[in-house]
Parts: structure tokens; sequence; C-alpha cells
């Protein structure tokens, strides 16, 4: 998550409103004496589809590797208190937090689909729409939502999108077009046919200045697309403090970095044995190409876990460029890892595909409806502390989805 700007802007849909201070906002957790039964959100699915005929007896949960017996439950779909068994006292805010994150670096033309979609099938009254794109973040108030037709207001939220994916991805682009017309230049390669997308450049620079330059550039979109782990966190404990039910879509886009293809660097080790310089530029290149990204991945999935949020992480694919010379290489890898963690970790998921729009409704799909349990935790440990927490349906061999854990005092 790259950081971003925050400003007012002046043509924006009724009641789209840039965020000057989320948490301010954000309403305070319930004490624990105004809550003495914790809950958590289940999903139950056999062979994909949604299992909605399951009792409070089928449950079990394990906490910390203590058996829990749930003492109520609860059937929601979308905003709605559909069944319930038990005693839950009075149910929490139901009402959804609908939040999208857009991490592109180029825009990509079936977001207005998705947007439409959104609008016209998925929202609800009760619902608020939160949008953080690669340089700005927007709340749609609920009274906005009848305040023009959906369809008005999708495409007034897509054009948004659009501009500000072009402009956040303004630096990372010109750093991707600049590592390649290096690795073109330090190849002597030329346009090879139609399939090729790069035309021929060659303007007279050096070996030596194309390598400098070409190991420059990868330092420079290395730091342009780093997990930043403390973002990760940050925007975690934001979503942790906000009520109601906190449905997150992460639209995250493949990345591939151009890098010196293997033929051509075997060429050129073997053609400057007398020139220990290029050799050493050579290899100063190559091990930026295996930089170990530095993050605790399991600070990142307790956060997750302990925000109340459910991620699902939409990871969009594309294939690579073809340009002569040039290995066009995944380098998402990292953040695919995080990322599905950091999703598994809520109870959400990870899909992928090349459609947005297609892995948006699916998303929403596989988030409702859910089970809410009710029971009371068993452990003593202090405050701060991160409990796992396991669910399992009795005597069914069935996938279950639910966030992973929580710390004590939360």
């Amino acid at each position: 998550m790259r950081q971003k700007t925050v400003r007012r802007l002046s043509r924006v849909a009724a009641g789209l409103v840039l965020l000057a201070g989320a948490a301010a906002a954000a309403a305070p957790p319930q004490s624990p004496a105004a809550r003495p039964l914790s809950s958590i959100p289940v999903r139950v699915f056999d062979n994909g589809r949604f299992v909605s005929d399951l009792n409070l007896a089928d449950f079990e949960i394990d906490e910390a590797g203590m058996k829990v017996r749930p003492q109520a439950l609860v059937l929601v779909n979308k905003d709605l208190a559909v069944r319930r068994e038990g005693q839950t006292g009075p149910l929490p805010d139901l009402s959804r937090r609908i939040v999208l994150l857009f991490e592109m670096t180029e825009y990509h033309g079936r977001i207005p689909e998705a947007l439409q979609a959104l609008f016209e099938t998925e929202l609800r009254p009760s619902d608020t729409l939160e949008v953080e794109t690669p340089m700005r973040n927007y709340v749609l108030a609920r009274a906005a939502l009848a305040s023009k037709p959906p369809a008005v207001l999708a495409k007034e939220l897509a054009d948004i999108v659009r501009r500000d994916i072009l402009e956040g991805g303004t630096a990372y682009n010109s750093a991707l077009r600049d590592l390649k017309r290096a690795v073109r230049q330090i190849g002597g390669v030329g346009r090879t046919g139609l399939g090729d997308t790069e035309g021929e450049i060659d303007d007279g620079t050096s070996l030596e200045q194309n390598l400098m330059k070409y190991a420059d550039d990868l330092s420079r979109m290395e730091t342009l697309r780093t997990v930043d782990e403390s973002r990760l966190v940050a925007f975690a404990t934001r979503m942790k403090a906000l009520p109601g039910r906190k449905l997150a879509f992460l639209v995250y886009q493949r990345e591939f970095r151009p890098e010196i293809d293997s033929q051509t660097m075997d060429r050129l080790n073997m053609s400057n044995q007398d020139r220990p310089d290029i050799l050493a530029a050579l290899q100063s290149a190559f091990a930026l190409y295996h930089r170990p990204v530095d993050i605790d991945r399991q600070r990142i999935v307790q956060a997750f876990a302990d925000s109340g949020m459910d991620l699902q992480f939409l990871y969009v694919n594309r294939e690579p460029e073809r340009i002569a010379g040039i290995a066009m290489r995944e380098q998402s890898e990292d953040v695919f890892r995080a990322l599905s963690a950091a999703a598994e970790a809520t109870g959400g998921g990870t899909s992928a595909g090349q459609n947005p729009a297609t892995s948006l409704a699916q998303a929403f799909r596989a988030s409702d409806p859910y089970y809410l349990l009710y029971y009371t935790p068993s452990t003593s440990a202090p405050p701060g502390t991160f409990i796992d927490l396991k669910v399992k349906v009795k005597g069914r061999a069935v996938r279950i989805a639910h966030r992973l854990g929580a710390f004590t005092g939360s």
C-alpha cells in the first residue's frame, strides 16, 4: 500500500467525500462489561456451497487448545439476522462497511463493470462504501446511495478510480519504461516483429553507463512496490476500530520486472572477460533480482485476524509483454504470499483471474451468508496475548472459514 495524499475534490458523486481522518471518526470498541460474550463469524461450505442448515449443537470452538461450547448462534445474510438460536443478548451492529482497495499501476477496462454491479446488486441502504485508490481515500455515506441512480454513482466513481490509478502509477510506469529501455540497450536488441511491444532504441550510451542506470532503475522500482508491513498493520488496526461488519476487497494487479535474459547475460559475461568492471556490474544487477523482502508475516497475520474484518484478496492476473531481449519476470510472489495469508487470517479468501468484475462478484457471493457464533472466552492470558481460534463442525467433511484468532483484551 503506497503513501497517499488527501485532498477534497470539486466534482464527485453526492456524499462521496475524502477521508480526512478515518481513525478519528471510528466508534470506540465496546467495553468487556457491555459485551460479556465473544463472537466469531463463520462460513461453512460443502463443495463450494454455503451450508445453511447447521444448528448450535453442530459447532465446536477450540480456543488455544481448549474446547469451548458455543452458547448462541445467529445466521446472518448481508445485514439481516435470518435465524437465532440460544441467548445472544442484543445483536451487534450488522450494518456493513464495504471497503474497496485498488493496488494497481495500470487501469483495467472492466473496473466500471465491477462498480456498476456493486451499486446495482450488492449495496444496501444500511451499507457504507469506502474506496481506497493508489492516491486517495473516499467514503460514500449511506444517504448518498439514494441521491442518484446506481448507474450514475457507479460511473462517477469509476471516473475517479481511473484518474487516481493513472496518476498513482505514473512513477512506477516511468521506472518500468526506463528499465525496459536500459535492458534493450544493454542487449543491443531491436524490434523483432509486430508482437514486440517496444521499438528499437539506441542513444549511444555505453554498456557501463547502461548497466549502472539499470541497477539504479531496479532499486527505484523496488522502492515503489515494496510491501510495507507497517502500513498493512496500520490498515488492520484502523479497520478494527470501525463499527459494524467490515468487508474489504483488495484488488491487486500482477507485476512483472524487466530483466536481462539469460542468453544476453551469458553473451555479455563471455565477451567481457577482460573487463572486471563490466562483470562486476552484471553480478550486481543479478543480485538485485533476488533481494529478500524483510517482512514479519506473523505480525501481519495476527493484526488482520484481530481486526474483525473479512478480507477478500482479488489477484488480477495478466500476461507479460513480449519484448525481444527482455525476460519479463513475475515479481508479485512476495506480495501474493503476504496478502493471501492476511486474507486467510480474517476468514476471507484469495481468488485469481483476469476480470476484476467477475472476481468481485464471486467474492461477494462467498462473503454472505455467515454464522455468528457466541461463546464465553476461557483463557486467562494477560491482555495483548494472541489466542488461536479454530471452529469445527461435528461429523461433517466441510470447509470452514473464520478468523484465526484475536488478542485478549480486544
